[in-house]
C-alpha cells in the first residue's frame, strides 16, 4: 500500500474478482519500512510464518484473494469432532510485530447463510490479542482496552476509547481499513469512520500482533500489512483537534 509488499500464496480457493473504494491514508504515524505483508497475489511461502491461523481456522487462496473458514464449515480430521469444531469463528492475524505500527488491510466479512448466525454477527480487531480492539456489529462499533490490558481476573472492566455507532458490520462490503499506534496512542480507521484513543496502558504494554476475528461463514482478505511506525506526522496535532480530541 505504502511500498510494493511481499507476497504470499497458499492453497486453492476459487473467488470472484474485487472492486473497491479508495484506500484511506495515515493520519498520525510516517509508516517506515514494511516488516511484512501480502496481496495473496504471488508466491512467497516463507512469508507464512508472520500469518497466523488459531482455533482450528482454515484458510484458502486464488486469484489474490485469501479466504478464511471457521472450523465449523471445515471438514473434521477422520471424521471426529476437534477441540473447536463447532466455532463459528475464524482467527487470521500478524503476529511478531514492533510494538509501534501501522498495519493496513482490506477486508470483507461474508454474509452468513444461517439468518441467526448474521443477526449475532461480530468483527474483532485486535492489536494484540484481547488488548486494544475494536468490535463491530449490527448495532455499531467501539473501541476498547480488553482483558490483558484493563486487567482479565481482577473485576476490572474493559475501557472505552471511543465510539461510531453509524460503523455498523454490513456483509459483503470491502473495509478499508488502517491501524497505528505510537506511545500512549491508537488511531483506527474503517472506511471514513475514525476511532481514537489515548491512555497510559497502550504505552506500557505489547500489542505485535494485528488480527482479524470474526463469527458466520468466515471473511475475505484482499490485502493485510504492517510497517514499522515512524515519526509523527507534523500535522498531527491539528487533525487530532479536527476529530475533537486534545
Amino acid at each position: 500500500m505504502f511500498s510494493r509488499p511481499l507476497k504470499i500464496v497458499f492453497g486453492l480457493f476459487l473467488l470472484s474478482g474485487v472492486v473497491g473504494v479508495a484506500s484511506p491514508t495515515p493520519l498520525m504515524i510516517e509508516p517506515g519500512k514494511l516488516v511484512v505483508g501480502s496481496d495473496f497475489d504471488g508466491k512467497r511461502a516463507a512469508d507464512l510464518k508472520l500469518l497466523k491461523l488459531r482455533k482450528e481456522t482454515v484458510i484458502a487462496v486464488e486469484g489474490g484473494v485469501l479466504r478464511a473458514l471457521p472450523p465449523v464449515l471445515t471438514p473434521k480430521v477422520a471424521g471426529v469432532e476437534t477441540k473447536w469444531g463447532k466455532s463459528t469463528f475464524a482467527r487470521v492475524g500478524l503476529v511478531g510485530l514492533p510494538m509501534d505500527y501501522v498495519g493496513t488491510a482490506r477486508w470483507k466479512f461474508l454474509k452468513p447463510t444461517d439468518a441467526k448466525v448474521l443477526a449475532k454477527g461480530v468483527v474483532y480487531i485486535d492489536l494484540g490479542h484481547r488488548m486494544i480492539r475494536v468490535t463491530i456489529n449490527r448495532e455499531g462499533a467501539t473501541l476498547l482496552l480488553e482483558n490483558h490490558l484493563a486487567g482479565r481476573h481482577d473485576d476490572k472492566p474493559a475501557i472505552l476509547l471511543d465510539e461510531a455507532p453509524t460503523l455498523k458490520l454490513v456483509p459483503d462490503h470491502w473495509y478499508e481499513i488502517i491501524v497505528e499506534v505510537k506511545g500512549d496512542e491508537v488511531v483506527i480507521q474503517i472506511d471514513d469512520h475514525v476511532l481514537y484513543g489515548k491512555h497510559d496502558l497502550i504505552a506500557t504494554e505489547r500489542y505485535d500482533t494485528f488480527n482479524f476475528d470474526a463469527t458466520g461463514d468466515g471473511f475475505l482478505l484482499d490485502r493485510i500489512e504492517a510497517h514499522t511506525a515512524g515519526e509523527f506526522r507534523k500535522d498531527w496535532p491539528a487533525k487530532r483537534k479536527q476529530l475533537g480530541r486534545r
